[in-house]
């Protein structure tokens, strides 16, 4: 469509409903947010499972409370007509038989028009059965439900590009070499293994994958291309997804996973290290583009299996763009205020691709968290830092094997999605990664973290503090002088083992 001011797009979600699983996911919220903002959808159904003791109305409430609804919420007459359209489906994906409750299970498979399919778990290190249960089984059924939708147009299931990171180059097809007699009978060989036998036999039936995450989410592209060629879907792949670029704001991140993890130690003036090589050039896309990506190509799904049968897949990625390792991390860096800055450059940070390295500096980071939080002891404060740095590393981690290793790849599918879209889709829908200025987007990574992801969670751990030392001084009328004197001996504490371990780095390890 060559007419600047038309958008195929718009017109083909106009009054659509749409359903969305995974919609509490980072991915899904953006997705939601910019579903209400840009699309003129009837309804969109959200499937939330019941989590600790929040039921799905609560979940979903909690979701559009949150920051990355707060440019929505500004006009509050539309805010009021959007948040009714979203709808709240509570589902139990144990039970084949009662999936979703009666009174909406007819509604959706009367009403839904178009599918995003992002329920997932990840966790990369997951026990292989209990992947296989969330990425590929709980697919099946979701599936299985939408083939009984009457008036389907559109099913996007969003895979990644690492579902085939075994292979050197990522071509955009379903690569179908699982093995063991396909994905139904492996599954079923699993289910019969005790833990023992599980614990012995995982890392045989994955084989080159580095964790059950990527080899779950390739059983479940063969298993669409095995069970599902019927229905219009195809798989979209994104590779590592990160903060906003520019939509609804910048720099917006609600997690620590990945790259976020790597950097909350240098946000906060501590020493930080990571396994990685700093040539090697990762995949990563800002989750607005991305968002933006997948509601283009769920259109192309569309156009593309009214002629033909084959499955179609998208590569969300460019390798025209990419910057190194090295490059990131100086970004991230560039981010930091100055003196932050200064430290991380020349002491606080060291990247490495040395296995034995990397030990004894994670070992250096965690000897500082356990002694700042025996100042935190000190000062009467539960220890809380070990913990988080254990979780930081352990999420970092998980890139281990993205960090130290290189992929090509072939996009042809996303490129043609592009190169299709008019002026209007290009400004409100953009997803071209080579427009994106990537220096100034990892520069402003460390904001956003710190911003949308650290204070966040500082502020609610102020709440709990303050109204604990609330109850302490109206038990203790010396509550507020023995509170003075342990904050001072904390911050000693804090200032001499940070720049301690700092001092080790700079000496023994950084060069």
């Amino acid at each position: 469509m060559s007419d600047v001011g038309c958008s195929k797009i718009m017109e083909f979600y106009r009054g659509s409903t749409v359903l969305i699983t995974g919609a509490s996911g980072f991915v899904g919220q953006v997705l939601l947010e910019k579903i209400l903002r840009s699309l003129e959808v009837d309804r969109v159904y959200v499937m939330i499972r019941p989590k600790w003791n929040w039921n799905v109305e609560s979940r979903l409430q909690r979701i559009l409370d949150g920051q990355l609804f707060d440019v929505l919420r500004k006009d509050s007459a539309k805010w009021q007509e959007m948040t009714r359209k979203v709808i709240p489906v509570e589902i139990n994906l144990e039970e084949d038989e009662h999936l979703i409750v009666d009174q909406l299970r007819s509604k959706l498979l009367n009403e839904v028009n178009v599918v995003f399919n992002l329920l997932a778990s990840v966790n990369f290190n997951e026990p292989l059965d209990c992947a296989l249960r969330t990425n590929v089984e709980y697919t099946d059924r979701m599936l299985e439900l939408v083939c009984k939708m009457k008036n389907i147009k559109t099913v996007v299931h969003v895979s990644t590009f690492y579902s085939n990171c075994d292979k050197r180059v990522i071509e955009e097809r379903i690569y179908d070499n699982v093995g063991y007699g396909g994905v139904a009978n492996m599954i079923n060989i699993v289910s019969k293994l005790n833990e023992p036998e599980k614990q012995i036999l995982t890392q045989h039936i994955i084989g080159n994958f580095p964790n059950t995450y990527t080899f779950s989410k390739k059983c479940a592209e063969v298993l669409i291309q095995d069970k599902y060629r019927s229905l219009p879907i195809g798989i979209f792949r994104p590779p590592i997804v990160s903060s906003t670029y520019r939509e609804p704001v910048p720099g917006w991140i609600d997690n620590f996973n990945g790259p976020s993890g790597m950097v909350v130690p240098l946000s906060q003036g501590m020493y930080s290290a990571a396994l990685l090589d700093t040539r090697a050039r990762p995949f990563i896309v800002p989750v607005d583009y991305c968002v933006n990506a997948l509601i283009s190509c769920a259109v192309d799904v569309h156009l593309q299996r009214s002629q033909s049968l084959a499955i179609p897949v998208y590569n969300y990625t460019d390798a025209k763009c990419n910057l190194s390792w090295g490059e990131i991390i100086h970004g991230f860096i560039q981010g930091l205020p100055p003196f932050k800055r200064f430290m991380a450059t020349y002491f606080t940070a060291t990247l490495t691709r040395n296995r034995m390295r990397y030990a004894l500096c994670k070992k250096l980071m965690l000897l500082q968290a356990y002694l700042l939080d025996l100042g935190r002891r000190i000062r009467g404060e539960a220890p809380a830092l070990g913990q988080i740095f254990e979780k930081m590393i352990s999420l970092s981690e998980v890139l281990e094997f993205f960090c130290l290793n290189e992929w090509r790849m072939t996009n042809d599918n996303v490129q043609r999605v592009q190169a299709a879209a008019t002026e209007l889709e290009r400004r409100t829908f953009p997803c071209d990664l080579t427009k994106v200025d990537w220096k100034g987007y990892y520069k402003g990574f460390v904001p956003g973290v710190i911003r949308y992801a650290i204070e966040p969670r500082k502020a609610k751990h102020r709440a709990r503090k303050s109204a604990e030392e609330q109850q302490q001084q109206n038990g203790s009328a010396g509550g507020p002088k023995v509170v003075q004197k342990r904050g001072i001996c904390y911050a000693v504490w804090s200032f001499l083992f940070r720049y301690v371990t700092i001092v080790f780095n700079f000496l023994f390890i950084k060069h």
